[in-house]
């Protein structure tokens, strides 16, 4: 079979994307290990029917709302590819914007020789990974109550060859950390939709990836109430907290902040011009 057809097949039968021809494209690359200008230069090329056949395993998974990324198992993000699977959330682009942000608060400490980070939910790890292949003179400890995400992590950190500097452990928020540490920053892209909206999620979402790393309670702000609330004795005292925060929820943060003792906020928007992250600090 061409690959000309493959796409062409992909296309009459996945419905439920706007880019059915590109995602046929993305999963033959994966299967023949070629890139996507690879396949459109030679879509009169023969593929042997063994991978047609997975490719076509891989279509028909697509057509039933199986995430593209779960398919393909990886995520291009900050311009490196992450390893994903299933039951750990799928990284968004918007969260590029949490590294920028992040980065330049840190602009001013790069230098020093102990930088150390705390990351709240580490999922695949995109958020550690990046900033530590950012900073060399970072250090950073990781936790999530999710083993595979746990697993998925520590999988990418050494695929990055971040692994020496970054810690790993199974614990809810700041439940197995020390108070003796004392982080330059804390950075979490915590759950933050609300309850009631999980059911009216795109279908890929709501079937497949994990409630557990979407639901962030009654009003979606659970996890930065929790946070922030238990954070001070953590934080350096010229430290902050950033978050990725949903498109309506920057003011309510801001709130949360304020109360807590962090009256320096400042609010990003993504490039879709909506409020995307929220960082406080105490000084």
């Amino acid at each position: 079979m061409k690959i000309k057809d493959i796409i062409n097949y992909g296309v009459a039968m996945i419905k439920n994307t706007e880019s059915p021809s590109l995602e046929t494209q993305m999963m033959i690359a994966k299967v023949i290990e070629k890139d996507r200008l690879y396949i459109m230069l030679n879509l009169e090329e023969d593929i042997d029917e063994s991978k047609v056949e997975i490719i076509k395993t891989m279509i028909d998974k697509r057509k039933n709302s199986y995430p593209l990324q779960y398919i393909l198992g990886e995520r291009e993000f900050w311009g490196m590819d992450f390893k994903v699977s299933e039951g750990v959330l799928i990284p968004r682009q918007d969260t590029e914007i949490l590294i920028e942000e992040t980065l330049k608060k840190l602009k001013d400490h790069k230098h020093k020789s102990n930088l150390k980070g705390f990351e709240i939910g580490v999922g695949s790890g995109i958020i550690s990974i990046t900033l530590l292949k950012e900073i060399e003179t970072l250090t950073m400890i990781g936790v999530d109550i999710n083993d595979k995400a746990i697993e998925l992590t520590k999988a990418n950190a050494l695929k990055h060859e971040v692994s020496d500097r970054l810690c790993i452990l199974n614990s809810n928020l700041f439940e197995k950390i020390n108070k003796e540490n004392q982080f330059d920053f804390i950075i979490s892209n915590p759950p933050y939709i609300e309850t009631k909206v999980i059911d009216s999620l795109q279908e890929d979402i709501k079937q497949h990836e994990p409630k557990l790393a979407l639901d962030g309670g009654e009003d979606g702000l659970d996890f930065y109430r929790a946070i922030i609330e238990q954070s001070k004795s953590y934080i350096s005292p010229y430290g902050f907290i950033a978050f990725e925060i949903g498109y309506n929820q920057a003011e309510a943060v801001k709130k949360i902040f304020v109360e807590n003792g962090y009256p320096n906020v400042t609010i990003a928007k993504d490039l879709a011009g909506f409020d995307r992250v929220v960082i406080g600090m105490i000084i």
